[in-house]
């Protein structure tokens, strides 16, 4: 058996264990998905259970090194995961910004004591992100944003936003 077939059964037994029959078959829709926050509101003890038993196993960021609560999983490891969850209709019980926008930023440019202290935390939920955008004369268009340039001569002038 290669070591992908082995992941695979692995990662299959250790769904059927820890992922909570309510979690299963569509886990019900949006309302089963957590976003995370200190004030988040778990719709039911399984909810509360599946994220916790995924945070552990680092499975809520597979991507992500294990050093920072991620799952330290390969590319192929992250898709055979995902097909047994679609397989078993369990959706990750953790969607947030942080994973998608602010913890890939981390990942590249942020110190290791700043990765130390957001990172496992995004991963667990405990901490919610957002992003906002908002330019004179642009708003949130960042596509329309204008800069130029001007030849001073000894030097460039730029402006604009």
């Amino acid at each position: 058996m290669s070591d992908l077939e082995t992941f695979r059964k692995d990662a299959r037994a250790w769904l059927e264990e820890n992922c909570p029959a309510e979690m299963r078959d569509g886990a019900g829709g949006e309302e089963n998905i957590c976003w995370g926050g200190r004030n988040w509101k778990f719709q039911s003890e399984a909810q509360k259970t599946w994220l916790n038993r995924m945070a552990e196993k680092g499975w809520t960021v597979p991507a992500w090194p294990k050093e920072y609560g991620g799952g330290g999983l390969t590319k192929e490891e992250i898709k055979i995961l995902k097909s047994e969850m679609r397989d078993m209709k369990a959706r990750s019980p953790l969607e947030s910004f942080g994973i998608w926008m602010l913890g890939p930023a981390l990942l590249k440019y942020g110190t290791h004591e700043q990765k130390l202290h957001f990172l496992p935390a995004i991963t667990r939920g405990e901490i919610r992100w957002c992003q906002g955008y908002s330019e004179p004369n642009a708003g949130s268009d960042l596509a329309s944003l204008q800069c130029k340039c001007e030849d001073k001569g000894d030097h460039w002038l730029v402006n604009g936003q």
